[in-house]
């Protein structure tokens, strides 16, 4: 375990491997611990980083509220602190969104963007997670632990993970106001506005099943010249544990320039939504 004080609140992160900085992003009610994986697989050519947003996680938050804007300057000073000039960003569900922000808001300091199951629109979460907008909501699921961790359980779907226990154990850890703003956050934030001024190659990726994300929200993309669009049908709204190999040959690709990946290292039953501009 690794720990950093960023804006005089602690971070927990861990890192693997070396070479060109990686940064992975974990979703809502989450944690690094679930990225480990993938992290594992990068780190052969990479150097993975992965943190806790403030609130999740072993992360405490003292001063800060949670919001899409705040994990994103949380992303910035991150990189701040570790020296970080320019990382390549990778972002799943509610990081994806945080991902996706800072790209657009900070090109000089993302070189490519990566988004796993992430929200544009706000309106396309489930209405399960909807339900925890309303504080008495949050309250109970955050004093039922049972009760997150088979939701969780439910979220991650078949994982191979081995340490699936220390991923729903990390999913207890925050507070019923740290579920609650994050979810009102995501509810609030609209990015088509600001898709326009995406600067920086994007690979938008999504589950063709995912129950958690509405897969629609790679129709947005469809007019976004940096931008490539891959739904994996056969996944639900954790790609790189539903199709870990797949996703690693497409990450790989993608992270690395080779845009030959996109034609000859995805299986048939993925669907390519548009193409990355040159």
């Amino acid at each position: 375990m690794s720990i950093i004080v960023v804006d005089n609140q602690v971070v927990h992160y861990e890192v693997l491997g070396r070479g060109r900085p990686v940064l992975f992003l974990h979703g809502w009610m989450g944690s690094w611990r679930y990225w480990f994986p993938t992290m594992e697989y990068v780190k052969r050519s990479y150097r993975a980083y992965s943190f806790d947003f403030w609130g999740f996680g072993e992360s405490r938050r003292k001063s800060t509220t949670e919001s899409i804007q705040n994990y994103s300057n949380q992303v910035i000073r991150f990189l701040d602190a570790l020296g970080i000039d320019r990382v390549l960003l990778v972002g799943h569900s509610m990081g994806g969104m945080v991902a996706l922000k800072t790209a657009i808001d900070h090109p000089t300091r993302i070189a490519r963007v990566v988004t796993v199951g992430a929200p544009i629109v706000g309106s396309s979460l489930s209405w399960l997670l909807k339900l925890t907008y309303h504080r008495p909501l949050a309250d109970t699921l955050a004093g039922a632990p049972w009760l997150r961790r088979f939701l969780f359980r439910h979220f991650l779907g078949e994982t191979n993970d081995p340490a699936v226990h220390e991923i729903l154990d990390d999913s207890l850890k925050s507070s019923a106001s740290t579920l609650q703003r994050s979810i009102a956050s995501m509810l609030y934030t609209d990015l088509r506005p600001e898709l326009p001024k995406l600067a920086v190659p994007a690979l938008i990726v999504h589950g063709g099943r995912d129950e958690i994300v509405n897969p629609n929200q790679a129709d947005l993309f469809h007019h976004v010249p940096l931008a490539q669009v891959v739904v994996m049908p056969k996944s639900r709204h954790f790609p790189f544990l539903d199709e870990a190999e797949q996703f690693n040959t497409l990450l790989l690709g993608f992270l690395g320039n080779d845009h030959s990946s996109f034609r000859t290292g995805i299986a048939p039953q993925t669907v390519v939504r548009s193409s990355l501009m040159p």
